[in-house]
């Protein structure tokens, strides 16, 4: 069975851990600059709110998507699922995410 993108069942290697966060990193990135950059020039005024409500939604599913991965790579060291929640903590997040970025699969 192939690995699905939005699970949290199974296990996930540092690589693809560290490039899918990328990636979930700059989608929502690029799909906001794009977003409001379009609706902030509209023919009959500005629509920038919805540009960033675009964005907003494209973050909300970026933030699920790394829970996600999280979780696999959790897994895939040997800790409990429960250690994603330190995600939500400002700066915590970053330093959660380069242990999981350095520490080894358990044997």
């Amino acid at each position: 069975m192939k690995e699905a993108l939005f699970s949290s069942v199974g296990t996930i290697g540092r690589i693809n851990y560290f490039i899918r966060v990328l990636l979930f990193v700059a989608i929502p990135f690029f799909a906001t600059i794009v977003s409001v950059n379009f609706f902030s020039h509209w023919h009959h005024g500005t629509h920038l709110p919805l540009g960033i409500f675009i964005g907003l939604i494209f973050v909300l599913i970026s933030i699920f998507s790394i829970l996600m991965q999280t979780i696999k790579r959790l897994n895939d060291i040997g800790k409990a699922p429960i250690y994603s929640v330190l995600l939500l903590i400002p700066f915590v997040n970053l330093v959660l995410i380069l242990l999981l970025l350095f520490i080894p699969r358990k044997q």
